[in-house]
């Protein structure tokens, strides 16, 4: 139980949704996600600066030891019809 037993659930769903939509092996969408956060946890432990770019998603962003998700503003309004997320977050 507990916190991290939760936070697995959820995770184990996202990689399940994603292999369902992208008609790809689950394990493969998994191990996509575990080579990408191994990279970025890499760059933050050594104090890199990146830029990590999803394709029509967004740019997360480090300088030093600050990470930043700059989201598309086309993105932000697909997601959400009323304006209010993509008003939060262009605001930021």
């Amino acid at each position: 139980g507990g916190f991290f037993a939760e936070e697995f659930e959820v995770a184990e769903l996202i990689y399940a949704e994603a292999a369902l939509r992208l008609r790809l092996p689950e394990k493969k969408v998994l191990k996509c996600v575990e080579a990408t956060v191994k990279v970025i946890t890499w760059a933050l432990t050594e104090g890199k600066d990146f830029d990590f770019v999803f394709k029509n998603f967004g740019v997360l962003v480090c300088r030093g030891k600050r990470v930043v998700m700059r989201f598309f503003e086309d993105l932000l309004r697909d997601v959400d019809e009323t304006g209010i997320l993509a008003n939060t977050f262009l605001q930021v």
